[in-house]
């Protein structure tokens, strides 16, 4: 079993620890520090991304394969942001001003983001998420 294999909460040194299966625990809760704030000085994009249809939308997020589905109404901004003092502050891109490539399907949104480090912000301007 991969439990004995991986360590038991038995000691291992007991028969026991073979026969018995470890009891479950509670898992400790996690604390989450704040996000780092980025350099001011760094190049920023925001795409800004409304669902104005009746459907959902899904909202796409690449190289990361990341998605969430917007209900009608739903806005969040992509922010992606660059390097700075560079001739092409967004890495990937074909044009140095070209921090996004989108692509459209029918209820799906596919959102290539050029920058170093991308966020997922609300319509409040809270961080939902973070790639880097």
């Amino acid at each position: 079993m991969f439990w004995k294999r991986l360590g038991s909460p038995v000691s291992d040194e007991t028969p026991a620890a073979v026969t018995e299966k470890p009891s479950p625990e509670q898992p400790a809760p996690v604390e989450l520090a704040p996000p780092e704030p980025w350099d001011p000085a760094l190049p920023v994009a925001k795409l800004p991304v409304e669902n104005g249809g009746q459907r959902p939308l899904e909202l796409f997020l690449e190289p990361y394969c990341w998605s969430e589905w917007l209900e009608p109404g739903a806005k969040v901004t992509v922010v992606t942001v660059g390097k700075a003092d560079t001739e092409r502050p967004w890495s990937g891109s074909t044009v140095p001003d070209e921090p996004f490539e989108l692509q459209y399907y029918a209820d799906q949104l596919v959102v290539w983001p050029y920058g170093d480090l991308v966020l997922i912000v609300d319509a409040d301007g809270n961080e939902l998420y973070r790639f880097s």
